[in-house]
């Protein structure tokens, strides 16, 4: 169903709507382009989007997603409201009026983008703790380098300089993701790193929320002064609320339990002062309140005389913790999506996620809102209550943008505890989570590296947290990789053959010789610690004299991602074991990449009588049987056989054989002769006195792929004519071959007029058929093992 936009907006396109779904794109481009420069954004909106549904939306769903707004807008300020107060505490508690207004407009432009742009209708997005907690990090550092006789606004302009850039810079990384489509890249970060982050951020909460209460940093030095009863007074009552908040809600995590706290809180706070006849003036003076501010002021956060006052060097210190909050950012707002995914039972477009914050984001740093995204516990709110509607976000937003515009005054009244309480309740979440959850999840050995982290964190600082935690990870990485085995397959001529159909003298050979092959299928990425363990396992087999001389090792390498430049000394070593032990290496399934790399690093690919290289390892093994045949003599014995000697021992006496070749007819062919096309409907079977066929395979890139070689003695075609099925392959000679055809109807007659003959040829067929498929199997078998 279509809603075209007044004439007024001459460049607007359709807006269609699926329920409440909006394509909002060319709408937003044609408010740009209105000619009625006057008209606000949200009066457009109801004038074109709500007024012509009027009358036709579900008043049970739109009063149930004007609730979900409200409650969601009523949490987003309190957030924003504890938010700016962490960051703007200490020397800078002066400004926090100035905070609250940014990153309230931040929270208003965060939630209306993402509201009308997510690919999820009831995403609710806001302003989010982890980088308001880092912020706070890098305020607290500054501040802490201004010398006493400094400007504390000069160190206001740094912080809201560096909380713009932060914001900006996260807006253009999720913008560059989302349109490269890379948001998955992030994940390569290990889980337990992220866990650490999260529970070191979870910590600077916590010191944080005692700063807002006591206008104290909390550290072990000042561990006693804490206890003193009138600082004491100051953030018990927080502490306590936050710990009743966080009880109830893992409880009964229900959507109006913290609303209900809310208002019980605030409403406990005056209480007690009420019944100890305390004015409110008197509630403000002792610090119990923040503010006052003034109402309805909105300017930009650096002027441009300000500019020039901005510490460029101590924000350039920075750059590594900015750089981090970047980094958790974009992996917290993956997180959420993916788990709103599972709420809501719907997919969503992560990538579209990262290009919808990533603007918002962008737009909002430029008037000094801090880095927001997804809130997966509001964004699962619309849902919980029953609607799924974009309407949750831009109200939620409204909410926002009015107290921003029209009633900040309102939040000098907020009191500091409760402020302290909400973000003690969000540290002490992300501690629970990622230090007692995380044990019954993880292995022990990332629940250990997450508390490194945090220690490391509280200790050193977040930077060296950081840094610790990725040199451990990588550690850890490196042990667990090192424990998984190179080798995929190990196997022997025996078990495994290739792809050339001998006669059955040649199997019988190679099978009793087979175990002087040795083969080892790679894969994974070999590096010095799993290449020496590669090159103990070779040395191992060399030495054992229990196993079959060794004649042939090859190494396959199909399944190799790469190797590392220490990996060629273990294979440099090899080779040289080779050629001191008699038996020959062979390397098979090189990439062209790989072929490089070792030559670069002085590993000479050139054959040698004992070293070898074949393009995959079917060429390897046929190489490496032909070698055992030569020794043994087997081949020209074999070859030089005619198909009546091949099959004597399969037909009865005394001329079986020769009234069934009555049968076929003889044929020569040259080399590049095809015998069976692939696709072809059935209608013979060849018999292959001398030469050699291969059936191959033409996959859908038009690409030739060999199935099998077959020498003398071997049979061709006789799937097709028993199953009564199209030609799965062609088969071609090689070179000039002799052959004889066996047809349908000739078979049709054998079994009609000589039944004897007809079942010493089934029981023949049988137990080929028979053969092959042990063969399968003991190669199967082997690599199972």
């Amino acid at each position: 169903m279509g809603l075209m936009l007044p004439p007024e907006f001459p460049r607007a396109k359709e807006i269609s709507c699926s329920g409440e779904l909006l394509h909002v794109h060319s709408f937003l481009h044609s408010i740009i382009k209105t000619p009625k420069g006057d008209a606000s954004l949200m009066s457009l909106l109801y004038g074109h989007v709500v007024r012509p549904w009027e009358g036709r939306i579900d008043p049970v769903k739109l009063v149930t997603s004007l609730t979900a707004g409200l409650i969601s807008g009523i949490l987003t300020i309190v957030m924003v409201t504890a938010f700016s107060a962490l960051i703007f505490s200490g020397p800078l508690s002066g400004f926090i009026s100035h905070g609250i207004s940014f990153i309230l407009f931040g929270a208003f432009v965060i939630g209306v983008v993402t509201a009308l742009t997510s690919s999820y209708a009831g995403t609710v997005a806001r302003p989010h703790e982890i980088p308001a907690a880092i912020l706070a990090l890098i305020a607290s550092i500054i501040a802490g380098k201004m010398p006493p006789s400094g400007s504390g606004h000069d160190v206001y302009i740094t912080v809201v300089f560096i909380i713009i850039v932060t914001s900006i810079s996260t807006g253009l990384f999720f913008l560059v993701l989302g349109f490269f489509k890379a948001g998955n890249l992030i994940r390569f970060i290990p889980y337990p790193v992220m866990g650490g982050f999260l529970a070191g951020t979870g910590y600077l909460l916590i010191k944080g929320a005692f700063g807002v209460m006591t206008e104290k940093t909390l550290t072990i030095a000042n561990i006693f002064y804490m206890t003193h009863p009138d600082v004491l007074i100051k953030w018990a009552p927080g502490l306590i609320l936050s710990v009743i908040l966080f009880l109830v809600l893992r409880w009964r995590n229900h959507y109006l339990v913290m609303p209900a706290w809310l208002l019980f809180s605030v409403g406990l706070f005056y209480l007690v002062f009420f019944i100890g006849n305390t004015p409110l003036s008197g509630i403000r003076a002792q610090g119990w309140l923040i503010g006052p501010f003034q109402q309805g002021q909105l300017q930009h956060p650096l002027s441009l005389s300000a500019i020039s006052r901005i510490d460029i060097a101590e924000a350039v210190s920075q750059v590594s913790r900015v750089g981090t909050i970047l980094i958790i950012s974009c992996m917290s707002l993956l997180l959420n999506a993916s788990g709103l995914e599972f709420i809501v039972r719907e997919d969503i477009d992560l990538n579209r996620e990262l290009r919808s914050v990533g603007l918002a984001n962008l737009l909002a740093g430029m008037g000094g809102g801090t880095v927001g995204f997804h809130s997966l516990s509001l964004s699962a709110l619309g849902y919980t209550m029953g609607a799924k509607s974009r309407l949750i976000g831009l109200v939620s937003a409204a909410l926002c943008g009015s107290i921003l515009f029209f009633g900040s005054s309102l939040l000098s009244y907020f009191p500091k505890p409760v402020m302290g309480a909400v973000l003690l309740f969000l540290g002490l979440s992300f501690l629970y989570q990622w230090l007692y959850e995380t044990w019954f999840k993880l292995p022990a050995i990332d629940c250990v590296l997450i508390l490194i982290i945090l220690v490391v964190i509280a200790v050193f600082g977040f930077l060296q947290g950081v840094g610790v935690g990725m040199l451990v990870a990588v550690m850890i990485f490196v042990f667990r990789y090192s424990h998984v085995k190179v080798v995929k397959h190990a196997l022997t001529g025996t078990n495994y053959h290739s792809n050339v159909d001998r006669p059955a003298g040649q199997q019988r050979i190679i099978s009793e010789k087979g175990g002087e092959i040795y083969i080892m299928k790679l894969q994974g990425f070999i590096f010095f610690g799993t290449a020496n363990d590669l090159f103990e396992q070779v040395k191992k087999r060399a030495n054992d004299g229990a196993l079959p001389p060794l004649r042939f090792l090859v190494l396959d390498f199909q399944f190799v991602n790469g190797v590392d430049s220490s990996t060629t000394n273990s294979f440099i070593k090899m080779k040289l074991n080779a050629e001191s032990r008699g038996y020959v290496l062979i390397f098979t399934h090189l990439s062209t990449r790989l072929s490089m790399q070792l030559k670069r690093r002085g590993f000479d690919l050139e054959r040698t009588g004992h070293f070898a290289t074949f393009p995959d390892l079917d060429r390897g093994m046929e190489w490496c049987e032909d070698q055992i045949l030569e020794v043994e003599k087997a081949t020209p014995a074999v070859q030089d056989r005619a198909l009546a000697e091949q099959l004597r021992d399969f037909f009865p006496p005394p001329d079986g054989v020769d009234r069934f070749l009555g049968y076929l007819e003889r044929k020569k062919a040259p080399g590049g002769y095809t015998l069976i096309q692939q696709g072809d409907p059935p209608h013979s079977l060849y018999f292959l006195e001398s030469g050699q066929v291969t059936v191959q395979l033409r996959n859908e890139y038009s690409q030739s792929i060999r199935l099998r070689t077959m020498g003398p003695g071997t049979v061709v075609g006789e799937l097709g004519l028993y199953l009564r099925t199209n030609s799965a392959a062609s088969v071609i000679t090689e070179k000039e071959s002799v052959f004889y055809r066996l047809t349908a109807e000739a078979l049709k007659n054998i079994e009609e007029k000589e039944p004897e003959i007809a079942a010493a040829f089934h029981k023949y067929m049988a137990q080929r058929l028979g053969q092959r498929l042990l063969y399968t199997n003991q190669s199967l078998q082997a690599m199972m093992d």
